[in-house]
């Protein structure tokens, strides 16, 4: 049934983003606007009021385990009738549609319709109340659908462009393959650890892999894990100095990375003692065939920064987590 209406959904967005003076073009152009913007074409008095201010609340989330509030997106609000030229380049567009003829609120999903690479989630309800209960039933889907296709273009990028040092020194240690920015150069080696950071930027993109036996890991569990291995492989300059986890702040979700039920774990991280401190995320991949858990973190240290763009390309880094067969470290 939600299959059926997934197909219905994309040919009535089909239908609904043609006009009698726009052909389809088989060969599209590559989107034109900034990582992580969102185009929302929806009526904008709408938007003002209270139900529309719902909408507005759930595209404007804040990202979870950041020191100041940043949203998922930069959000631009656009009429329907303005939604033409270069709005159409847009990477995220959302679009909202008012039809009484609709039974029931659905959401359907386009991918690549106007540019590449590109998705359109288009909602239709029978009234706005309806439209309202669909946005907050899907709030978290809808926001995964928009940071997939931006994380999914930063992993096209670290494809492309990543640290080949890196890479060479987690397939050795590890038997993983995984790109991260090609700024990160400098790497310090423990016992089942790897700390990996980039030397010469002035803030401090930083990743880590490590290895626990396999077990269940709830969010107070995992902090008393990542704690204990942080001590010993991230100290400070004193010995009453180490990195430890603001547990106030730790968020964990089970999300799907290709194939793999990842559990993720994001939040504040501190320098005990000291003044340092920034956000992390941590994917732990299970090792089926080592039976272990393979963890790997990202964290920043960038302190007057917006933490947005220094934090989610390296959250695209541990998504790129490759078992290589054969190795069996």
């Amino acid at each position: 049934m939600r299959h059926c209406i997934y197909i219905l959904m994309c040919v009535c967005l089909l239908a609904s983003c043609s006009s009698g003076n726009e052909k389809k073009s088989a060969v599209k152009g590559k989107v034109q606007s900034a990582p992580y913007e969102l185009l929302v074409v929806a009526d904008k008095e709408w938007l003002k009021t209270e139900m529309g201010q719902q909408l507005v609340e759930v595209v404007e989330a804040p990202i979870l385990g950041l020191p100041q509030r940043e949203g998922n997106f930069r959000v631009t609000y656009i009429n329907p009738e303005a939604f033409k030229g270069t709005f159409q380049y847009y990477a995220n567009i959302l679009t909202v549609d008012i039809d009484k003829k609709t039974k029931e609120p659905v959401m359907g999903v386009v991918e690549d319709r106007y540019a590449r690479p590109q998705v359109v989630v288009h909602l239709l309800a029978p009234d706005y109340k309806s439209l309202v209960t669909l946005v907050q039933q899907e709030s978290q889907q809808l926001l995964d659908i928009f940071n997939e296709n931006e994380f999914a273009r930063e992993r096209a990028l670290l494809e492309k462009h990543h640290s080949g040092v890196v890479t060479r020194k987690t397939q050795n240690l590890f038997g993983v393959s995984m790109n991260v920015p090609e700024e990160i150069d400098d790497m310090k080696e423990g016992k089942n650890f790897l700390w990996a950071s980039a030397s010469k930027q002035d803030f401090k993109q930083n990743v880590c892999l490590y290895t626990i036996p396999m077990q269940d890991l709830t969010g107070e569990r995992w902090v008393e894990v990542r704690d204990s291995v942080m001590k010993v492989n991230i100290p400070g300059d004193r010995e009453d100095q180490w990195m430890e986890t603001d547990f106030r702040t730790v968020s964990v979700r089970l999300m799907k990375v290709e194939e793999n039920d990842v559990l993720t774990m994001r939040g504040l991280w501190d320098m005990r003692n000291d003044a340092m401190g920034g956000p992390f995320v941590c994917y732990a991949y299970p090792d089926i065939v080592r039976d272990r858990l393979l963890i790997v973190e990202g964290f920043v240290f960038a302190p007057d920064k917006k933490k947005r763009p220094i934090i989610r390309p390296l959250e695209a880094a541990l998504q790129t987590v490759f078992f290589v067969p054969g190795t069996h470290k």
